[in-house]
């Protein structure tokens, strides 16, 4: 069991999703909403999820896309005011997070969501009010878990970046377990991706020939 303690809290363990009621509670949630995808239901992983939850009560939204849309944002949105969530728990990879922190701003902030995008300036406007979220990866390395960003396409075509500190989640639980049922092509990229972006990005840039792994496509 390993805890690190940051800027988000990060419990990194097999079997650290039992503690998600109790990073349900010390996040001040007392009925959340999981944000998912079709994909990680199917896998079983939400399953997993909900039995460790025990009694806490809870809602779902399961619909999102492979790239994060204003509409499933919206569609998140409903779900949580209508059950009377107080909370998001991001349940994925980097879609359903980004979902998640872009439904932590609708539910809080008023008009549109590209109001609050970055090009938009809209960074400023996102405040300390933003639903609280805590993110649980069942991928290695997209990062978004411990991010201040989320990537969404809004209704406009454009695929927008929104930042601000207060969408970074409160705490990541990060159980290898969750992993263990993905498709095997779906386990190793994100893993290598950091290390790929990392290698790519101290290449020297006057350099015109990159070592052949800098070109692998993960």
């Amino acid at each position: 069991m390993a805890l690190i303690k940051y800027i988000t809290d990060v419990e990194i363990a097999f079997g650290a999703i039992e503690k998600l009621p109790e990073a349900c509670r010390a996040s001040g949630m007392t009925k959340p909403l999981i944000v998912t995808d079709a994909g990680v239901k199917a896998a079983g992983i939400l399953a997993t999820a909900i039995q460790a939850m025990g009694d806490m009560p809870h809602a779902i939204y399961d619909g999102t896309p492979s790239n994060p849309t204003e509409a499933a944002v919206r569609e998140a949105t409903v779900i949580y005011k209508q059950s009377g969530c107080d909370g998001l728990i991001a349940l994925g990879g980097g879609s359903s997070m980004d979902c998640a922190k872009g439904a932590a701003i609708t539910v809080s902030h008023e008009g549109p969501l590209k109001t609050y995008a970055t090009i938009e300036g809209g960074s400023p406007k996102i405040t300390a009010k933003v639903a609280p979220l805590i993110a649980v990866p069942t991928t290695a390395g997209t990062g978004s878990e411990v991010a201040r960003g989320a990537i969404v396409i809004v209704d406009d075509g454009r695929k927008l970046g929104f930042h601000s500190w207060s969408l970074v989640p409160k705490m990541a639980i990060c159980d290898p377990a969750l992993t263990v049922g993905l498709p095997s092509g779906l386990t190793p990229p994100p893993a290598w991706m950091p290390s790929h972006t990392a290698w790519k990005h101290s290449w020297p840039p006057h350099t015109t020939r990159q070592p052949m792994g800098l070109h692998w496509t993960v």
